[in-house]
């Protein structure tokens, strides 16, 4: 540790300086806390809102009603152009259609061996299966 000769010494010092910058502006910060606190032009008076506050101001934000006959008819626009895709297959093809793709007979045999080892090894996933094919 380093010993001062004297107190002049100790005010030449950078931990002086450091010190000195350090106290004067944790008074300013004390000086901002107590104003804040005391003196009644800066003190906050709003409450904090609630939860439900604030998501019933969010939907009321987000939910507006149209006025503006072009984003209605837009809008009806779109929804036609949905009910047109009823050409798409249902969720229920769709499935069906990637479990027989998932399911295709396997001609390698080195392939069905591991397959029938995997099935051996785990016969709970080998259960479900077996009742896929079941309903089918």
């Amino acid at each position: 540790m380093r010993t001062y000769a004297s107190i002049d010494d100790f005010f030449k010092s950078p931990l002086f300086t450091v010190l000195a910058i350090v106290i004067f502006f944790g008074l300013i910060v004390i000086g901002v806390i107590l104003v804040k606190k005391y003196v009644k032009p800066f003190q906050n008076t709003e409450k904090p809102k609630s939860d439900k506050e604030i998501a019933e101001e969010e939907v009321n934000r987000l939910v507006t009603d149209i006025t503006d006959e072009e984003t209605l008819q837009q809008m009806n626009e779109a929804a036609r152009e949905l009910e047109k895709d009823a050409d798409r297959p249902t969720e229920k093809e769709v499935a069906e259609e990637e479990v027989s793709r998932a399911t295709e007979e396997v001609l390698d045999e080195a392939t069905a061996e591991a397959m029938r080892r995997y099935a051996e090894e785990h016969p709970e996933e080998a259960a479900v299966f077996e009742e896929k094919e079941d309903k089918e």
